[in-house]
């Protein structure tokens, strides 16, 4: 194993990912930094793959609580600086200088990444969207809480300076059947539900219950969730309260609920700078048969900057515009419209359609 040179640790929690801790381990080892894994009960071969890269494998003794765990890992590393990562994630771009920058100036920061959510499409590992995780900190300074989808907290309980590194990072763990899919968020359900019981007025949560039901299909319980965690008073700046805001109008329109998405229009000036939010938006319009503005909403969410869904602000709105020009009989202009959304499956399939049609 080579010498250490940063006085950085990475540290993983991991349970059963033989076919995936090794892509992860081998995208840190260029980097010099020190590897800590934290098994918390495999039965397959991950702590064998793990030894080959890491300075420590060490067992934790597994508790229904995803913050105690990762806690543990970081009193077991040598180093203060710490880099969370998971096993179903691998580094993609990292620039060391950067880190010791902010390490000598931010030292009180916590550093933000961005990560990149893969997943199949047509048999191809696709960028599905792009969220900003908090993965670099001091452990003197900070610790996880919350038994699942724990979060970053001060350890003296006041906010903390948050900063968006250049290192990206690649997941993969959205990437799994469905069967897998619904074992995993019902597990999730089940410890969510426990800490809510004993967390009631924790809006984040609420978040994170929606998205499970999301995730199993079940869009009439997740927007009960989204609606209750949007009740409380929050910063339209956090990136989770943008995505409950755009998660939850998605949950309406799939529920049928699209008069009630119309509500959204309220709230647009807080939202408006996310293309995620303006698609929405178009999608709602487009629903409730608002033509006029839904066009207008597509064209707007083409070309905005801050977008965390791929092609929110591309081919999924050049799409959306082409279907509305359909059903008003344009057809030259819907041709171009997915002429334009390039390797987009539904469009190349109306393209084949609409080629048999005299345009």
């Amino acid at each position: 194993m080579q010498l250490k040179t940063q006085p950085i640790s990475v540290c993983i929690i991991a349970k059963n990912e033989e076919s995936r801790i090794e892509t992860c381990l081998s995208s840190i080892m260029p980097y010099g930094f020190e590897i800590i894994v934290a098994d918390t009960g495999s039965t397959d071969k991950t702590k064998e793959i793990a030894k080959k890269y890491a300075d420590k494998v060490l067992d934790f003794e597994w508790c229904d609580d995803f913050s105690a765990a990762r806690n543990f890992s970081l009193r077991e590393a040598s180093n203060n600086w710490i880099f969370m990562l998971d096993c179903d994630e691998f580094i993609k771009t990292i620039d060391l200088e950067e880190l010791t920058y902010f390490r000598k100036h931010l030292s009180d920061s916590v550093g933000s990444v961005s990560r990149e959510n893969l997943v199949t499409k047509n048999g191809v590992l696709t960028l599905d969207n792009t969220d900003y995780t908090e993965r670099f900190f001091d452990r003197r300074l900070y610790r996880y809480t919350g038994c699942i989808h724990e979060q970053l907290t001060p350890v003296r309980g006041k906010e903390f300076p948050n900063y968006l590194l250049k290192t990206i990072i690649e997941h993969t763990g959205y990437d799994m059947t469905e069967e897998a899919r619904v074992a995993k968020y019902n597990r999730n359900l089940t410890l969510l539900l426990k800490q809510s019981q004993q967390d009631s007025e924790n809006p984040y949560l609420y978040f994170q219950l929606g998205k499970s039901y999301e995730m199993i299909r079940d869009y009439a319980k997740a927007c009960d969730y989204y609606s209750k965690g949007l009740t409380f008073d929050l910063d339209p700046e956090l990136a989770y309260v943008q995505a409950m805001v755009v998660s939850y109008g998605n949950a309406l329109l799939n529920t049928g609920n699209q008069e009630t998405a119309l509500g959204f229009e309220s709230i647009y000036d807080s939202f408006c700078t996310l293309a995620d939010f303006v698609y929405l938006m178009g999608n709602i319009y487009k629903q409730n048969q608002m033509y006029e503005q839904a066009l207008e909403q597509f064209q707007k969410a083409i070309g905005t900057p801050l977008c965390k869904q791929n092609g929110s602000n591309s081919f999924l709105p050049l799409y959306q515009i082409g279907e509305i020009c359909e059903l008003l009989g344009d057809l030259p202009s819907a041709v171009s419209c997915y002429t334009q959304c390039g390797d987009f499956a539904p469009a190349k399939e109306r393209l084949s359609i609409l080629k048999n049609v005299d345009v």
